[in-house]
């Protein structure tokens, strides 16, 4: 029940790039595949497989910047404040 520009918004992607990937014409980068993750509200184990599946390295606790990211997936954190916490922590932002 969500619109490509719902998703779009919630994800910080643009709608032309989320068209492009839906259509298969963009293979994201791992931060976009991440993006969209929080922009669909999955859960951990859901975003580790969508990674597995589109062959990106899956989060790993014991990297920082995937420990940051996993804490905010578990806590329902968004991604904009993910964002300002990995930013706040020195780490590359995912957008």
């Amino acid at each position: 029940n969500l619109s490509k520009a719902a998703l779009a918004k919630q994800s910080g992607i643009s709608e032309v790039y989320l068209h492009q990937i839906f259509a298969g014409r963009r293979n994201p980068s791992r931060n976009r595949l991440l993006c969209l993750c929080y922009g669909l509200g999955a859960s951990l184990d859901e975003t580790q497989e969508l990674l597995k599946l589109c062959g990106a390295a899956q989060l790993y606790s014991k990297n920082r910047r995937d420990a940051i990211i996993i804490y905010g997936i578990v806590r329902d954190i968004t991604l904009f404040e993910i964002n300002d916490k990995l930013f706040s922590e020195d780490e590359e932002t995912l957008f």
